[in-house]
């Protein structure tokens, strides 16, 4: 009872988000009621369209609740909708399409997750808080990528052919044919993507150096 009494003051004093989720630990009652989740009466009618393999289950609720409301709000699990989004129902791809870091650099935990298209050929990106709301969405034309996620500090190629530390948590995403990081820019508030190159790359942009260096050369030495 004391421990019940101390969750309920402490939910009723803050009012928000993390009262109400220690309130919801402590009772095992889902009275949590963010904007950008579903509410507990859609979350459990919509849950297991949502999420239709056993991979799904280890998503922390939070997450679960935010997604469901993406889907819904997205009319995602309208069968005449058409633009339809599903998660994968492969099960050892099922790992591969989500990630989670601190993204944004807020001190709150992300969740990032491919979503794919009824084409089988396209898919889309999306990240959000615990909190829901999504920050980043892109629609990814004939790419059906994997992803995952790096450190803040991890070496990746930006702006030139030269690792250098991540300056916060980023996403990987992947293809058959290409890497790119997906990170958080703080200056224009944006997600930027940046190609990593491969060794093959990196060798061919050498032995192009190399060539226009014997082209110098060779110039100078008809002068």
């Amino acid at each position: 009872m004391i421990v019940l009494a101390t969750a309920l003051f402490f939910a009723y004093y803050y009012g928000m988000y993390r009262g109400r989720v220690l309130l919801y630990k402590e009772t095992g009652t889902d009275t949590v009621s963010v904007d950008g989740w579903a509410n507990p009466k859609d979350y459990a009618y919509w849950k297991d369209a949502t999420f239709t393999i056993p991979q799904y289950d280890d998503i922390p609720t939070p997450f679960k609740r935010g997604i469901v409301k993406i889907f819904m709000d997205g009319g995602y699990l309208s069968k005449n909708s058409d633009g339809i989004y599903f998660f994968t129902k492969i099960k050892d791809r099922a790992p591969k399409v989500i990630a989670y870091g601190n993204f944004t650099g807020q001190a709150e935990r992300e969740m990032a997750f491919i979503l794919e298209n009824f084409d089988y050929q396209s898919s889309a990106i999306f990240i959000f808080p615990q909190r829901g709301n999504v920050v980043y969405w892109k629609k990814l034309e004939n790419e059906l990528p994997t992803i995952n996620s790096f450190k803040k500090g991890a070496l990746i190629y930006m702006d030139k052919m030269e690792l250098i530390p991540a300056p916060n948590d980023g996403i990987i995403k992947q293809t058959k044919n290409s890497k790119y990081v997906i990170i958080y820019n703080t200056k224009t508030k944006t997600f930027d993507e940046y190609y990593q190159y491969t060794n093959e790359d990196i060798k061919n942009a050498q032995g192009e150096d190399d060539e226009t260096e014997d082209v110098i050369d060779t110039a100078s030495m008809d002068g």
